[in-house]
């Protein structure tokens, strides 16, 4: 499971439970972090994170040219970060572009609606893509299906291309994407917390903890 946030505390918190596979950010979330920079920020997390779990740091620009700026300024932080590029025609060649000169870049193509964006990000080479759950929904499209139907001509190309659910607003989607044959998920700190505070399960819990001290419910 990958933390989807830029905020050291929430990072912080987590890593208690030795479950984090890595954190993911993008350029809202840097934007919350009351006006730091993204160097900064990105230092900040990988000195809470361990050296094997990742740090995806995502790149923008409005031409081929800015964006691969941005991607090497990002690679230039440090080793550990692993680069989050749009699935659009800009960012396509930006990432055949970097495949091209460093192939031990790792990639993950960021806002993903579609399973032909996902074909296209493993031809490119990505080790990962993110389909937008929450954001397909809005729009009236079947995000599990998406998610299944990815995770399927993955299987039938042999593709090594993973796939990272993104973009959730309720349990219920983190399960059923995974369900659909998600690799993994990147879930913001208030869902996990949610999953952790099920107030079924606090009811049954608190019932256990009277009975155990001979009270009555």
């Amino acid at each position: 499971m990958f933390l989807d946030t830029a905020n050291g505390k929430e990072i912080e918190a987590m890593q208690a439970f030795h479950w984090l596979t890595g954190v993911t950010t993008n350029p809202t979330l840097l934007a919350k972090e009351n006006g730091k920079s993204r160097a900064d920020i990105s230092r900040e997390i990988l000195s809470i994170l361990h050296d094997e779990q990742r740090l995806f740091v995502q790149a923008t620009g409005e031409t081929q040219e800015a964006l691969y700026d941005d991607a090497q300024t990002i690679l230039s932080l440090d080793t550990r970060i692993a680069l989050k590029i749009p699935a659009d025609e800009i960012g396509f060649r930006v990432i055949t572009q970097l495949k091209q000169e460093r192939p031990d870049i790792e990639i993950l193509a960021t806002a993903i609606f579609s399973v032909e964006q996902s074909y296209l990000a493993a031809l490119a080479g990505c080790e990962w893509v993110a389909p937008y759950v929450n954001r397909m929904a809005n729009q009236g499209l079947d995000a599990k299906q998406v998610v299944a139907s990815t995770a399927k001509l993955f299987t039938q190309l042999e593709a090594p291309t993973k796939i990272l659910g993104a973009s959730f607003k309720n349990t219920a989607q983190v399960t059923d994407t995974l369900l659909a044959g998600a690799t993994d998920v990147t879930i913001p700190s208030d869902l996990v917390q949610a999953i952790m505070h099920n107030k079924l399960a606090a009811d049954s819990i608190r019932v256990f903890n009277q009975d155990a001290k001979g009270g009555k419910h």
